[in-house]
């Protein structure tokens, strides 16, 4: 067996050559994770690009379910119609209307306070509310108690117009309902007279 002097110690060959490889490996593979060569900058971009974080798992399951509840919706909604023989057109919004009376006075606006006769019901058939029981309705248009649906449609509409309006439950109560009569995920359905524009 042969033996080196290193610093006054005396060490096989082979346990010497043990340890320079070792060393050399450590060296070597523990810089390539660190390396900053663009190749493998762009590789480790790519692939934390590829891995998802629970938020955005989060986010794509939310989605999915609302895609599917809104596909049932809108399946709900055409046969709702259907079954009525309702002509109504479905806007780009995603709400749906029939114009029963085009009127001839002022055109609703942003920043209209409209007056409405109307009945409102659940697409289920029950009434939640109505002009005759509830009073005429107060829509401003610079206020956050409205259902968005509701301004939508009404934008189209000028005084004295009568129109039919479906408005899928995103853009009515949603998720809570109004916390009376409507309940949590609700579609509406609108019959309403534009009385007076302001």
């Amino acid at each position: 067996m042969r033996i080196n002097k290193i610093k006054g110690h005396k060490l096989p060959l082979n346990v010497l050559l043990f340890f320079t490889l070792n060393l050399f490996l450590i060296t070597f593979w523990g810089c390539e994770k660190y390396n900053n060569h663009p190749a493998f900058v762009l590789r480790e971009q790519r692939e934390k690009a590829g891995e998802k974080t629970k938020e955005q798992k989060i986010d794509e399951s939310l989605l999915k379910s609302n895609q599917v509840i809104s596909e049932k919706e809108t399946q709900q909604i055409n046969g709702y119609i259907q079954r009525r023989k309702w002509d109504m057109k479905r806007l780009n919004n995603g709400i749906y209307m029939q114009v029963l009376t085009l009127g001839n006075g002022v055109k609703v606006t942003d920043s209209s306070i409209v007056k409405l006769d109307y009945k409102l019901e659940l697409i289920n058939g029950k009434q939640v509310y109505s002009s005759s029981t509830d009073g005429q309705k107060i829509v401003k248009f610079n206020s956050s108690e409205n259902e968005v649906g509701l301004l939508y449609a009404l934008k189209t509409l000028t005084k004295g117009s009568k129109a039919r309006v479906i408005i899928p439950q995103y853009y009515g109560f949603g998720l809570y309902g109004d916390g009376k009569k409507i309940p949590k995920h609700a579609t509406l359905v609108y019959e309403l007279e534009v009385k007076d524009v302001k």
